[in-house]
Order: structure tokens, then C-alpha cells, then sequence
């Protein structure tokens, strides 16, 4: 297109496709795979999983496995802690690292967060040994520990994690 060339009575801007004056792809050029066909497709790519969509579905998981052993949950408190709330169980990324946590309540309003840990190793998440843990968290973490291998197991089932 010339832009010093005058606009006529006759120009017609249905003529003119600015994409290619401003050599961009047309929008008609522009298709949007549907991911859902695409993994149809490709049976043998496996797609990328999104690490936040791994985060929730783990807490979800491991809120519910929490939940289920919520009778043990109060017998596994320190003398130091007064209250822990099994509803605030969270799963939080970092880089290659998830982490479950619960809100535990000390004395003198006070709040930590205990957790345990998980790694992503070429697709597979493993659990980070945990070294020094004082033995009156020891029980805590163990619930931590349980709801979060439930979970990750739970995911393993399906093909967010292979």
C-alpha cells in the first residue's frame, strides 16, 4: 500500500488487508488448537501440565486425606501448640518444589505453618526426607506426610503425573 497515494471516492477498505501491510499473520491464518484435540491427536507427546493446576489438585487431595484422619489430628499437637487448622491446609510452589502446610496455632498467638515437602524429578514427584525434626513434631509431620503421599499417589492414577 502507498501511503502517500490520495484516497479516492472509489477505495474500498475491505480491500486492503492490514496484516499483511503491517506483515502480521491475518487473524483468518490465526487457528487456535483446541489442547483437548491436540492431545487426542499426539497420543505420544505427553502435554505439559500446568505446575499450578498440579498445586491445587494436590491440595485438594491432601485437604481431604487431612479431613479424613481429623480424629488423629488433635492427638498429634505439641504442648506448645494450642490449635491446628485442618481447613487451611495449603500447597504452595516453588520452582520444582511443592509444599503442604497447616496452620498450627502457638501460644501467645504465635502461627507457623509446618511442612513437608515434594520435588519434581523428571516428571515424578519425591518427597524431600526431612532431617531434624523434633520429635514432638514428629506426629504432625507425619499427618502432613501421609495426606501428602495419598495425594501424590491419587495424581500418579490419572496423567497429571506420570
Amino acid at each position: 500500500m502507498d501511503f502517500e497515494q490520495p484516497i479516492t471516492p472509489d477505495f474500498d477498505v475491505d480491500d486492503i488487508d492490514i496484516f499483511a501491510e503491517l506483515s502480521a499473520p491475518s487473524i483468518e491464518k490465526v487457528v487456535t488448537q483446541n489442547p483437548l484435540q491436540s492431545i487426542l491427536l499426539e497420543e505420544e507427546e505427553v502435554p505439559e501440565v500446568n505446575p499450578k493446576l498440579v498445586a491445587e489438585l494436590l491440595q485438594v487431595l491432601a485437604q481431604h486425606s487431612i479431613n479424613q484422619h481429623s480424629d488423629n489430628a488433635m492427638n498429634v499437637l505439641p504442648e506448645n501448640a494450642q490449635h491446628v487448622d485442618l481447613n487451611s491446609a495449603r500447597v504452595t510452589i516453588n520452582d520444582d518444589e511443592y509444599r503442604l502446610s497447616l496452620l498450627v496455632e502457638l501460644q501467645g498467638n504465635h502461627q507457623i505453618r509446618p511442612c513437608v515437602r515434594a520435588q519434581r524429578n523428571s516428571g515424578k514427584l519425591d518427597l524431600v526426607d526431612e532431617q531434624n525434626i523434633p520429635s514432638v513434631w514428629k506426629p504432625l509431620y507425619d499427618l502432613l506426610e501421609n495426606a501428602f503421599k495419598q495425594a501424590i499417589q491419587s495424581l500418579k492414577t490419572t496423567t497429571y503425573l506420570s
